[in-house]
């Protein structure tokens, strides 16, 4: 029977269930931490980049606590959702509407490549992540693969007793020349057919998530996909094999599909010496989602202001060669007029420093000096339900630091956009940028 664990990123810990396989567990998750995709860059927490050890989880005394990821594990039988930390305090949370949020940052995000861009009304009763995605995946691919069936040239080396497209020479010579057999031949062709790799890649997916589902209707939509896919050659396919495939441009339905395959694969780990069991982890850093979320809808919906995302063309100082030294990385950089960190983290007002931590405030301002630019902002999530941080302005020689949160939730998902709009509208504001 699957046990089922709800958590929010970075909040109380809860138990694991009686017998939980915990050595296996972090070893499974040391593997996942180790070969997750490359979502680090040159700027993030070095400590972080060269750990072996997995940093998704606080496991002590039989308990479990999520650090700052979201998402989701199977393990054997037990499944662990984690939820965005700023749903935490609302009375009548939903996860249904904690997954459409997620969908919406992400949808922001160039660093992430999120393939969900929406939610089908479908999902509207989902209360299990993994079932959604699962679902998202069937849904999609199963209109692509029988609307618009793949077929495409695939080269085949072969030996024949006539000529078909090139000599292959090498196994020619090896295989054929040297034991005289040089009346066969080894051809190089490429026929037009159904059994190619990208076919071979959705097959191969859907076949892995059919393992692990356990709802009806996710079982009958994969297993249409498997039909439909019948006669492709099975075979097991890495998420590198889906850069191998080259596809028409003016079908991006199928680069949608190439893209589900992607993003499960990256995630599938699979336990070799029990075949029958089939581990899935998803989880994501909220403090990437965060910057991304706020760097991306800033881009879309704010582009006279030209902002910059992960701005790196200065160095906060040269040494004695002249060198520069310190390269400065800016979040959301908007030229002449404002840096905007953002800060995955809430802060309590507890003392004159309105919770804003002193790391923080010195980098800022050696960015604000640096660059010549007056003002600074920390922008930081509110959390939904919650009491609203206090707004706060700190100053020094001329250089004016904006401390700001930002509710990024909105109780109508279909208002979204207008409703984040007309809050970083109020913000940009209060940094006299609008």
């Amino acid at each position: 029977m699957m046990e089922t664990i709800h958590l929010f990123d970075g909040h109380h810990a809860k138990p694991l269930p009686a017998g939980f396989d915990k050595k296996g567990f972090l070893q499974y998750l040391d593997q996942v931490w180790q070969e997750r995709p490359l979502l680090l860059q040159e700027n993030d927490d070095e400590e972080e980049r060269r750990s072996t050890k997995q940093r998704f989880f606080v496991i002590e005394d039989g308990r479990i606590r999520a650090k700052n990821y979201t998402g989701f594990v199977q393990f054997n039988d037990c499944r662990i959702h984690v939820y965005p930390r700023v749903f935490s305090a609302q009375n009548d949370f939903s996860i249904t509407n904690a997954l459409g949020h997620l969908v919406k940052w992400l949808s922001y995000s160039h660093r992430l490549q999120f393939p969900f861009s929406s939610i089908p009304a479908d999902t509207a009763h989902q209360d299990d992540w993994l079932e959604a995605f699962i679902f998202l995946f069937g849904y999609y691919t199963g209109n692509v693969v029988r609307d618009m069936p793949h077929q495409a040239y695939e080269e085949v080396t072969e030996e024949m007793g006539f000529m078909r497209g090139q000599i292959a020479m090498q196994p020619y010579i090896t295989e054929n020349l040297a034991k005289g057999r040089h009346h066969r031949l080894y051809c190089r062709y490429e026929p037009f057919v159904y059994d190619n790799l990208y076919n071979r890649i959705v097959k191969y997916t859907s076949q892995l998530l059919l393992a692990i589902t356990n709802e009806s209707r996710n079982v009958l939509m994969l297993k249409e996909i498997a039909f439909v896919l019948d006669e492709v050659t099975d075979i097991i396919c890495t998420a590198s094999d889906c850069d191998k495939v080259k596809l028409n441009r003016l079908y991006p339905e199928k680069e949608q599909v190439l893209q589900l395959c992607r993003w499960f694969l990256q995630m599938l780990q699979t336990d070799t010496s029990q075949s029958e069991k089939r581990n899935l982890c998803l989880l994501l850093p909220m403090e990437v989602i965060f910057e991304e979320y706020i760097a991306g809808f800033l881009q879309e919906h704010f582009a006279h202001l030209s902002p910059k995302q992960q701005a790196q063309d200065m160095y906060l100082a040269e040494n004695v060669k002249g060198n520069g030294v310190f390269k400065m990385i800016h979040d959301i950089l908007i030229p002449g007029k404002l840096i905007i960190d953002t800060k995955y983290k809430f802060r309590l007002s507890f003392d004159e420093k309105e919770g804003v931590s002193q790391h923080d405030m010195y980098q800022m301002l050696s960015y604000l000096y640096k660059r010549q630019v007056n003002d600074g902002m920390l922008l930081y999530p509110e959390m939904s339900g919650g009491i609203s941080t206090a707004v706060t302005d700190f100053s020094v020689l001329n250089k004016d630091v904006h401390i700001r949160s930002i509710d990024i939730t909105e109780e109508n998902l279909q208002n979204f956009d207008n409703g984040q709009k007309e809050k970083l509208k109020i913000l940009l504001k209060s940094a006299g940028l609008l």
